[in-house]
């Protein structure tokens, strides 16, 4: 039996020196102690990239679950659009990946196994599977900043949890691998939920409203009575629309092409939703005239001293959220006016208040330049934006509570539900951009 002293550094070695055997190179430093669980040589499903072959329906026979594992049997996960170059490789313009493995970071499921050293866990539990890991024991963690764990960044070097037919090894997409009847993670990928909330809507809990409602109310702590202007009415930002609202936001404007998610963000607590396709040029200046003060008066609260424009007269959003990014595939709806993201990215910038916060979440194509004294005196806050600053084992089961009462919207923002069998179909929703949030049901 393996000692419980075994840290999860050699752990992932260990593993990954098995994973290297079944894909016929040298076995190196294997585990003495593997855990045999009942579950070794299960059948199940799971929806697969092969390098060259692209996407399908595989079945896959399931590996020995390792001490520090987990397996979870999904019940339903929703792609993110994050993942749409790594599960429709064909449709992004893209390459496969130089491995066979099952996309999606994010899932909700039922522990059916746990390896001898799981604590977090028990079997029966339901649970909700992040893409983002918390450990509790890194530099990051440790320093109050687990969603920079050192396992959400390592995700790709865990070793396959499944072989295929033909022998092939199988591994899941950053560790997790939702678009799959089971999934095998470390612990530190799982939070336990008790809860009666369906599971469409929690499986978009481990990522896509999650991020952006922690980005509101974690991260940036909106205040009550601010002015909150959010770019992209995707589901990350719609969560973010979400969090304005829960945290009492005068006002909410959303900046978004898609016309049916403006209509959405309209829905989901967004005051005014603006098409930046219309508005053009002009529009920072529309959003800083919109979020202005009642007074001029510069001893009322009114304008700023500065005269020279840089402050734009104090005019401006409290809280600006940039939860867009660049085009993974060609949208069938309308377009933006930038594919690459920059410009939104730009445009966050110069909407947000002299000592107003500001958070990057999207992922984008290129560089921008900020102007170097505004970066310096003006006082703007930039946060990181990676899952919004979500801790997962403390935000989870509150984002759940507020669903249970109905203060946090999920239902409304799914668009669609699918078998296994048509997980390209959910995916190519996403891609296209014309549905929301799609979730694969695996039963």
């Amino acid at each position: 039996m393996e000692s419980k002293s075994i840290s999860r550094r050699k752990l992932i070695k260990r593993s990954a020196a098995a994973g290297a055997a079944i894909s016929g190179v040298a076995l190196q430093a294997q585990s003495p102690g593997v855990l045999r669980g009942s579950n070794a040589g299960r059948k199940f499903r799971a929806y697969v990239t092969r390098p060259g072959k692209g996407s399908a329906v595989e079945e896959l026979t399931l590996l020995p679950v390792q001490p520090r594992q987990v397996l979870v049997r999904i019940e339903a996960c929703a792609p993110c659009y994050t993942t749409v170059p790594r599960a429709l490789p064909q449709a992004s313009g893209t390459a496969n990946r130089g491995r066979a493995e099952i996309p999606n970071h994010a899932a909700v499921g039922v522990v059916e196994e746990i390896g001898a050293l799981v604590k977090r866990v028990q079997k029966g539990d339901r649970v909700v599977v992040a893409g983002t890991s918390q450990c509790g024991q890194c530099y990051q963690c440790l320093h109050g900043d687990p969603d920079f764990c050192q396992f959400t960044f390592g995700g790709d070097v865990f070793p396959p949890f499944a072989t295929a037919s033909d022998g092939t090894a199988v591994a899941a997409q950053a560790g997790v691998g939702g678009s799959s009847e089971l999934a095998v993670v470390t612990e530190e990928y799982l939070c336990p939920v008790f809860t009666s909330v369906p599971a469409v809507e929690l499986s978009l809990l481990g990522d896509q409203l999650t991020s952006g409602f922690a980005a509101g109310m974690c991260r940036m702590k909106i205040e009550a009575g601010s002015n909150v202007v959010v770019f992209g009415a995707g589901p990350v930002g719609l969560g973010a629309v979400q969090a304005g609202r829960v945290m009492g936001a005068a006002q909410v404007i959303v900046i978004e092409p898609i016309r049916y998610r403006r209509e959405l963000a309209m829905r989901l607590g967004a005051t005014m939703a603006l098409d930046p396709n219309a508005e053009g040029a002009g529009l920072v200046e529309k959003i800083r005239e919109l979020c202005k003060g009642p007074t001029d008066r510069k001893f009322a609260g009114g304008e700023a001293w500065i005269t020279n424009g840089m402050a734009n007269g104090a005019r401006g959003a409290d809280f600006t959220i940039n939860a867009s990014g660049m085009d993974n595939a060609p949208p069938k709806v309308e377009r933006g006016p930038d594919p690459t993201g920059l410009l939104a990215m730009q445009q966050a910038w110069e909407c947000t208040r002299m000592g107003g916060h500001l958070m990057y979440m999207g992922m984008v194509q290129g560089n921008f330049s900020l102007n170097g004294t505004s970066l310096a005196l003006l006082g703007r806050t930039i946060h990181p934006g990676q899952q919004g600053g979500f801790h997962m084992m403390r935000d989870i089961p509150r984002i759940v509570k507020l669903m249970e009462r109905g203060l946090v919207d999920a239902k409304t923002m799914i668009q669609g539900t699918y078998p296994l069998e048509k997980a390209g179909e959910a995916y190519q929703e996403v891609a296209d951009r014309t549905k929301l949030s799609t979730v694969i049901l695996m039963s």
